[in-house]
């Protein structure tokens, strides 16, 4: 593929990560290539660390009325992270010398999209900013860069990690039929492959939620007990403090764990629910492809859940957990406090629960364990980056 220049795109809370990325035949394969390029929108002139986002109730009333018009904040903020995404770009494009070669982009954003996918028209957090993509692609033409292919659209960050594993060299679930991917920083962002293709969790919602609209019990929410940001929160909770104050002290999950492995009992107790709000969550999606799982509670009644779809009797071949917790499920000096205890507490789940027995049978090894080896985490660190170019290089050979 010596006549293109493919590029990945991760735009997250607070930067955007780049890479250009190689391609590999027999099989299809990408690899990232090295520099991984970061910028901060707080850089960028006219970023302001005031801004407050819309009402989310009033963005997705907007949404529906057909009449989403940014406020100046916005407008600006916009600009501050559109430009920041812009940097990011030529910075790679002037390290590769693209020439006449195509450049084909691919992106990945939170927030709910546009209906032609090319803008972002209501977001949590950030500003609505409904002509992103065209926009960007205006700032690169005018830095000469005016072999750029029209970039398809705006996809899931998330979804994006199940392409990255899917298809990147170094992927998890690249010889997997049916997989379940748990992305687990700052938020928790999920993906799934059902008959060996990546299905976005838009289309599959009405009996498989995403993690983050799921409430674990009557006062926290999945996100709120498995992500980073959530841990931090348990731990400062816990020793009355702020997380604020917890940062100050440089603790972040990974030192929350340090302190469970030297005996600190709070820590040991935020690390236990984590536990279980992780095999809780993996169980419950085990259900839910298995037999179906209506009973699931949802932060906001959007939509109803059912348990009849077309996939029911299928089983997961493998779980991956990436990013900040994939980290730590990985770390051999936590193996007692996370992946242990997940397998045991898997194990008791599929022995007292439910399930047929040829369901229960895929997960549990002769002795009546929970089968270890299906849950792993995930090499690649970049992964919604790998996978947005692989989406924007499968739509251009289309």
């Amino acid at each position: 593929m010596d006549d293109i220049i493919l590029i990945g795109v991760d735009g997250g809370a607070s930067k955007v990560l780049a890479h250009s990325v190689e391609i590999g035949t027999d099989p299809l394969r990408f690899f990232p290539v090295k520099p991984i390029i970061e910028v901060s929108y707080n850089k960028q002139e006219k970023y302001s660390s005031k801004f407050k986002p819309v009402n989310l109730a009033q963005q997705l009333k907007d949404l529906k009325q057909g009449s989403v018009v940014p406020t100046k904040d916005e407008v600006e903020q916009g600009e501050a992270i559109i430009m920041a995404f812009k940097k990011t770009l030529t910075t790679i494009l002037s390290i590769q010398n693209p020439g006449k070669k195509k450049i084909i982009i691919g992106v990945g954003m939170p927030g709910l999209k546009t209906p032609r996918k090319r803008g972002i028209s209501a977001m949590a957090n950030g500003p609505r900013m409904p002509q992103f993509l065209t926009t960007l692609e205006k700032m690169l033409v005018e830095d000469g860069f005016d072999n750029i292919e029209k970039i398809h659209a705006l996809g899931s960050d998330a979804d994006y990690c199940g392409y990255g594993e899917r298809y990147g060299d170094q992927g998890s679930i690249r010889e997997c039929k049916n997989a379940y991917y748990l992305g687990i920083g700052s938020g928790v962002a999920d993906a799934i492959l059902i008959d060996g293709e990546n299905i976005p969790f838009d289309d599959i919602q009405t009996w498989i939620p995403k993690a983050w609209e799921m409430t674990y019990d009557e006062t926290h929410s999945f996100e709120n007990i498995i992500s980073a940001k959530g841990i931090q929160q348990l731990y400062a909770d816990k020793t009355d403090q702020t997380t604020e104050e917890i940062e100050a002290q440089e603790i972040y999950p990974w030192q929350i764990y340090e302190k469970a492995k030297d005996g600190d009992t709070i820590a040991i107790e935020v690390t236990e629910l984590v536990a279980e709000g992780l095999a809780s969550l993996i169980y419950q999606r085990i259900t839910a492809l298995g037999v179906g799982d209506a009973s699931v509670s949802l932060i906001s009644n959007n939509h109803e859940i059912v348990d009849q779809h077309p996939h029911v009797g299928k089983t997961f071949d493998k779980f991956v957990i990436g990013q900040r917790l994939g980290d730590i499920w990985g770390n051999l000096d936590f193996y007692p406090l996370l992946r242990n205890r997940v397998n045991i507490l898997m194990s008791r789940k599929l022995i007292d629960g439910e399930l047929p027995t040829r369901i229960r049978s895929a997960y549990l090894s002769g002795n009546n364990r929970f089968k270890e080896e299906l849950i792993v985490h995930s090499e690649l660190r970049h992964a919604p980056a790998l996978g947005a170019a692989v989406d924007a290089y499968l739509n251009w050979t289309k």
